[in-house]
C-alpha cells in the first residue's frame, strides 16, 4: 500500500481495484546493524545518529519499498539523519550490511535473520507490534520508546473488483480453514511470519489504513521518488 504514495502515476488503485478475499500473513522488518556499531538497542542507536549525522549509512533493497519508508518513517519519529543507500533487493541490502559498506538496515526477516543467527549482524528490534516467536528475545522498536511503530509486508489474496459477495465468502472461508489450521500457523511463525487469515472486509480495511498511513509519511518526510 506504499506504491500509490511513492508513485502518484500508478494506474490503478490498490484500495479500490480489486475485491479482498483474504489476508494470508504479516511479515515484520528486522531493526539491524553491523556488528562494529557500538549500539546494543534502538535508543542507542538513536543516540548515535544524532551524535554523528549523515555519517550513518542506511540500506534499503529499493527506493520507495517498505523498507525505505520504515527507514523514513523511524527517521522522522526520532529526529536521525541518515544516508540511503539503494540495493537490488533485500538479499544485496543485507549483504551490504556484512560487508561494511552500509550500517544499518530494516529488512524482513526471512533474508535478514540468517544472519543474524550467524553474528555477521547484530539485530536491534523486531518492527511488529509484538515480539515474534522466531526472535522471542528481540524486544520490538515500539518497546524501545516508539510506541505504534509498525513496519513490514503483507500478503494477501485479492480478485478483480465486482466479485460477488456470496463468492468472495466462499473463497474466504476456504482458504481461512487452510490457513488458521496449527500447521500453518508454525511453519509460517519459523520463518518469523504471522498468519492473519480473517474476514475479506479485515484485508479491505488494512489496505485503506496502510495507504492513509504511509501517503502521510511520504508527505511529511517531503521526499520524492521519480
Amino acid at each position: 500500500m506504499i506504491s500509490p504514495s511513492v508513485y502518484p502515476s500508478l494506474p490503478f488503485d490498490p484500495a479500490k481495484d480489486f475485491s479482498p478475499i483474504v489476508m494470508v500473513s504479516y511479515s515484520p522488518h528486522v531493526l539491524a546493524v553491523h556488528p562494529s556499531v557500538q549500539a546494543k538497542d534502538v535508543r542507542e542507536l538513536i543516540a548515535m545518529a544524532k551524535a554523528h549525522p549523515g555519517k550513518l549509512n542506511f540500506a534499503i533493497s529499493g527506493i520507495g519499498g517498505a523498507p525505505h519508508l520504515a527507514g523514513i518513517e523511524f527517521a522522522q519519529r526520532t529526529g536521525v539523519d541518515w544516508a540511503y543507500i539503494p540495493y537490488k533487493g533485500g538479499s544485496d541490502a543485507v549483504t551490504g550490511v556484512v560487508g561494511g559498506q552500509a550500517h544499518v538496515l530494516f529488512n524482513g526477516m526471512l533474508a535478514t535473520w540468517p544472519s543474524v543467527t550467524g553474528g555477521k549482524l547484530k539485530a536491534l528490534a523486531i518492527s511488529s507490534g509484538t515480539r515474534v516467536a522466531a526472535a522471542p528475545d528481540t524486544p520490538t522498536v515500539a518497546e524501545q520508546g516508539l510506541p505504534g511503530f509498525e513496519t513490514g509486508s503483507f500478503q494477501g489474496i485479492v480478485g478483480p473488483a465486482g466479485i460477488p459477495a456470496d463468492t468472495v465468502g466462499k473463497l474466504n472461508g476456504e482458504l481461512r480453514k487452510v490457513l488458521n489450521t496449527a500447521d500453518m500457523k508454525e511453519r509460517f511463525a519459523k520463518q518469523g511470519t504471522e498468519v492473519r487469515a480473517g474476514p475479506a472486509q479485515q484485508l479491505g480495511e488494512y489496505l485503506r489504513t496502510e495507504k492513509a498511513r504511509w501517503a502521510k509519511v511520504v508527505k511529511d518526510s517531503g521526499a520524492k521518488f521519480e
